[in-house]
């Protein structure tokens, strides 16, 4: 839930426009899961039974750091 919370905060939502957070609560006892869809298509799934908020976090922040490395990487080669 801080995690949730964290991600749905105003300045983290305005440095994207285009995430969308979706939020399934359960009740049912099972594990707290949080699965991050990318435009790509590219899942990331974190367990949050084992992980803290700061951890889960840093995995999210080091996924989309790489994931911007890769196009700056892609528009480099195509551009003379």
């Amino acid at each position: 839930r801080k995690f949730l919370r964290c991600i749905n905060h105003k300045k983290i939502q305005a440095t994207n426009r285009n995430c969308e957070v979706t939020a399934d609560v359960r009740h049912d006892g099972s594990e707290p899961l949080v699965d991050v869809m990318f435009a790509d298509g590219e899942r990331l799934i974190m367990k949050g039974a084992n992980l803290t908020t700061i951890e889960m976090l840093t995995a999210l922040r080091s996924r989309c750091n790489a994931k911007e490395l890769q196009e700056e990487q892609k528009s480099k080669r195509k551009s003379p």
